[in-house]
């Protein structure tokens, strides 16, 4: 028997190559798309935590609000505690990227899953005697006051500082 060889066929590699290139492609795209999700995951937490404070600062309003509807005898806004005159330089200033807390604001007592509890003050504004009235005509009318109440709510993400989210709404209340 006699063993005949054949020449050797010349193999440049091209399918491994191929392969690869086709590999790193398919890695680029992952790790894209897993770039986008936690992005997108992100995005929803701030919004979600944006929500919650928003949610607790509108409670803190409405029950500032309420307690002035209820409140018969209204305790003197003599620059402390939650209550304030107009602008005092004493209250609280929760605007822009600064946070003073003044003489201190009132703290809602509700646990409503959020990093902190909301807090609210009341600024008392001037008030007006409606038009056509007059103390001549026997009894007087009574005044009608306004006011500002300002309240901050908290997300529920924080960091070691604090929370990472504060919503502060405001809203101006005529007494009945």
């Amino acid at each position: 028997m006699q063993c005949t060889r054949l020449p050797k066929a010349r193999q440049s590699g091209a399918a491994l190559i191929l392969a690869l290139i086709f590999l790193l492609l398919m890695t680029m795209l992952s790790t894209s798309s897993m770039r986008t999700a936690t992005m997108q995951e992100r995005m929803a937490g701030n919004t979600r935590d944006l929500n919650l404070g928003f949610q607790s600062a509108e409670a803190a309003l409405r029950v500032a609000e309420e307690w002035l509807l209820d409140t018969d005898v209204l305790p003197d806004f003599d620059d402390a505690a939650g209550f304030y005159q107009v602008n005092s330089i004493s209250r609280p200033v929760w605007d822009g990227n600064s946070y003073s807390a003044g003489n201190g604001a009132i703290t809602l007592a509700a646990n409503l899953g959020t990093a902190q509890p909301p807090q609210y003050y009341i600024e008392r504004l001037s008030s007006i005697r409606p038009a056509g009235t007059s103390t001549e005509t026997g009894a007087p009318a009574e005044d009608i006051h306004y006011f500002r109440v300002t309240s901050v709510g908290y997300g529920l993400a924080e960091d070691g500082a604090g929370p990472l989210t504060a919503v502060v709404l405001r809203s101006v209340y005529r007494s009945r």
